[in-house]
């Protein structure tokens, strides 16, 4: 399946929304958490620890090159683990599965703000996951184009004086494509929490080699694409976003996930 199969834009206005509706992603996460009963969770991207404080599980483990906590990370948890690296270090050096303890269940990525970068995380994750885990992506559903710059020093001056001051996602939206186009066995559910959406992806395969083996076509094929209007626009016109409410009512999280 091409590219612009999966990027099709439909006869219908786009439903692209003007804010993301729902429960705050880390309330969703936090519910989340405690309905799926999880054991294993590992965090990409902890920044202050608001999520990691609320999630809910026995082991958990949070990696980030610079963390600047300012919440009990180890609330609701038997043991919490923090790793100060990047990504790559963590996943190439740390032994994540012992560190874990076995695969995680539960996993939330939200890491550099480049694709290239969030693609690793996936592959990373899926690697030392099970067919049963997980895995959550924030960031990749954008409200305009502006906050998807992949600059770290701009990003806040561009978005200065908009209605969306102060959001970032960079243009890791692009992994809702390169998914849909190399990796079609996967389940992935568009959840609409504010402010910048989750992408949930189950039926995860850890021992699939597609993406990897693929990873410099994808790089070469989406790292020109410019994160522009219409881009968003083909992108919200390709999805369906389900409701953060939706997916939390009482177990309807199993239609949804693989448990």
């Amino acid at each position: 399946m091409s590219v612009s199969d999966q990027l099709t834009i439909s006869d219908e206005p786009t439903n692209r929304p003007e804010y993301h509706q729902g429960p705050q992603y880390y309330d969703f996460m936090s519910a989340l958490s405690q309905k799926r009963g999880t054991v294993r969770y590992l965090e990409v991207g902890v920044n202050e620890g608001r999520l990691l404080s609320m999630i809910y599980s026995k082991v958990a483990v949070g990696v980030d090159p610079n963390f600047i906590l300012s919440h009990n990370v180890t609330m609701n948890k038997e043991c919490t683990t923090l790793i100060s690296a990047t990504s790559d270090r963590f996943f190439s050096s740390c032994e994540p599965l012992r560190v874990l303890g076995g695969s995680p269940d539960l996993v939330f990525l939200d890491g550099l703000h480049a694709f290239e970068f969030l693609l690793r995380d996936f592959m990373n994750s899926e690697a030392i996951s099970s067919s049963a885990s997980l895995i959550v992506m924030h960031d990749c559903l954008p409200l305009d184009d502006i906050m998807t710059t992949r600059s770290i020093e701009d990003w806040q001056s561009l978005t200065m004086g908009t209605k969306y001051q102060g959001y970032w996602t960079g243009d890791v939206w692009k992994l809702i494509p390169i998914l849909r186009t190399f990796r079609p066995d996967l389940r992935i559910t568009f959840v609409d929490c504010p402010p910048t959406g989750l992408v949930c992806i189950s039926n995860l395969d850890p021992s699939s080699t597609v993406l990897r083996e693929n990873y410099f076509k994808i790089i070469d094929t989406f790292g020109p694409i410019v994160s522009s209007p219409s881009e968003i626009d083909k992108l919200y016109s390709s999805i369906h976003l389900v409701s953060g409410h939706t997916v939390l009512k009482e177990y309807d999280h199993s239609l949804y996930f693989s448990l």
